[in-house]
């Protein structure tokens, strides 16, 4: 009887992460899309996440014809964005100058980690080792330099601001 535990528990652990392996690439792509005010782009902004989640997890050469719609939906409701605002600069386009599939997942990503962390509290130690890969002194002292640079570009959007929270980290705050 205490052989069958183990059985039950590895076979519910191996069926949860298989359907959530699943779960996270199946996207449908909304029809008749609307995207004229500030409310319209709020609507979709669970199914930009759902876009990013699934360009991330399909292979380039997997459903091209589905991918291109993806990328549209994507480019589109990017493009218009009140909220979010992403630079193409010269070294980028020269990236993904020579696949323009790479822009789409870059674009949804970056929409994706936007969306996901506005509004919430990202730990110092968090940022650094997501993007340093450790928590060290010099590299916090480059993360307050390039904070200080992202709040004099939002400087200009009220509706923007980047929170310092003391021994905590930091929070994107959007209204």
């Amino acid at each position: 009887m205490t052989i069958k535990k183990p059985f039950l528990f590895c076979l519910l652990l191996a069926s949860t992460s298989i359907s959530s392996v699943y779960a996270q690439t199946i996207f449908e792509v909304p029809q008749n899309v609307e995207l004229s005010s500030k409310d319209d782009y709020a609507k979709y902004e669970p199914a930009i996440i759902d876009a990013a989640k699934w360009l991330e997890a399909t292979d380039l050469d997997k459903e091209a014809d589905k991918r291109k719609e993806v990328n549209s939906f994507v480019l589109r409701w990017v493009s218009g964005s009140p909220t979010i605002s992403i630079d193409i600069t010269e070294k980028l386009a020269k990236l993904y100058g020579k696949n323009a599939q790479l822009l789409g997942i870059y674009l949804a990503s970056y929409a994706r980690n936007f969306l996901e962390n506005k509004n919430t509290v990202l730990k110092r130690e968090q940022i650094l080792t997501a993007i340093w890969g450790q928590d060290d002194y010099f590299f916090g002292r480059s993360l307050d330099v390039f904070v200080s640079r992202l709040r004099k570009i939002f400087a200009a959007d009220q509706s923007i601001k980047i929170e310092t929270l003391h021994g905590i980290g930091f929070k994107l705050v959007v209204a």
